[in-house]
């Protein structure tokens, strides 16, 4: 019973700190593109503000379809 639950735990746990991982540094990288910006549109600030989006997304979505379900469930 136990064992079955440690294997579990520490699956949340590594979900949990890499959707945090992915939404901090997509708020990051959103805020590098910002400072970027205010110099003028540029290619590499572009590229940045869709890098941001994406980290962002894929860090709620983790948090949304895997962490939130488990943390619900408990």
């Amino acid at each position: 019973m136990v064992s079955e639950s440690i294997p579990e735990l520490f699956e949340l746990l590594l979900s949990t700190l890499l959707a945090t991982g992915l939404t901090v540094g997509g708020a990051l990288t959103e805020q590098a593109a910002l400072a970027d910006l205010s110099g003028g549109i540029s290619a590499f600030a572009t590229w940045e503000v869709y890098m941001g989006l994406v980290l962002l997304y894929a860090g709620y979505m983790l948090a949304s379809r895997r962490v939130l379900p488990a943390l619900g469930s408990a």
